[in-house]
């Protein structure tokens, strides 16, 4: 079990631009790493005991991460068992030659794209709505982590877009939300920029339960 998650040294981004297989045989071992240091948090460990209460269910897994996970050329991402079709805990990684600069993301997140869409579409409402329920606390978390949206739109071909820190509470209380495929609110740690976050397993590990321990009520309570 680690208690610290693995670093995103510099090099990784252009790992990621390498041939399929060996971006999967890479990235395999490094996502199994992850997820050893994301079952442990406090703020993730009950997840799937609470998923099961609230919805009647009796959930396939115990602890919050595991497969399925995506790997892809350019772009990698995992989230919590069950969130699929709900708002999910989300960690990805775009490389340098993914349609976006090169950045890894950390937030609570919502796919739209599948037959599930309604479903996925109600629960960000319901996350809206608590959200404008107490305003000065949400923007507090907001600015505190400065967080950020990314957003997914796909109308021929995708679009990727990002909201910054100062406008993410007005865009996401008047959103066309039907115009969105994806949607990430979180910590997006940029290549170079955030390069002493990512390459220090401490500091990472802060910025990373911040923002989920930060979620979490709100996750509850919208669940």
């Amino acid at each position: 079990m680690s208690l610290l998650p693995p670093t995103f040294h510099d090099s990784l981004f252009d790992t990621l631009d390498g041939t399929k297989p060996g971006v999967h045989r890479h990235f395999t071992s490094f996502i199994q790493e992850l997820h050893e240091f994301l079952n442990q948090l406090p703020c993730l460990k009950n997840i799937q005991e609470v998923r099961g209460r609230i919805k009647g269910i009796r959930p396939r897994y115990s602890e919050a991460f595991g497969p399925p996970y995506r790997i892809e050329q350019g772009h990698w991402y995992t989230f919590n068992y069950g969130g699929r079709n709900e708002m999910q805990f989300n960690i990805g990684m775009f490389g340098p030659s993914a349609i976006s600069p090169p950045y890894v993301r950390v937030g609570l997140a919502w796919s739209m794209g599948g037959p599930a869409r309604g479903v996925v579409t109600k629960s960000l409402k319901s996350f809206r709505n608590l959200v404008a329920s107490q305003p000065h606390s949400w923007d507090l978390f907001v600015r505190t982590n400065r967080l950020e949206v990314e957003w997914v739109r796909r109308v021929g071909v995708t679009n990727i877009g990002w909201t910054p820190t100062a406008h993410v509470t007005n865009w996401l209380l008047n959103p066309p939300f039907q115009r969105y495929d994806w949607i990430l609110i979180g910590r997006l740690l940029r290549r170079g920029i955030d390069s002493a976050i990512l390459d220090n397993p401490n500091q990472l590990r802060d910025v990373i339960e911040s923002v989920f321990a930060g979620f979490r009520p709100l996750w509850d309570r919208t669940l």
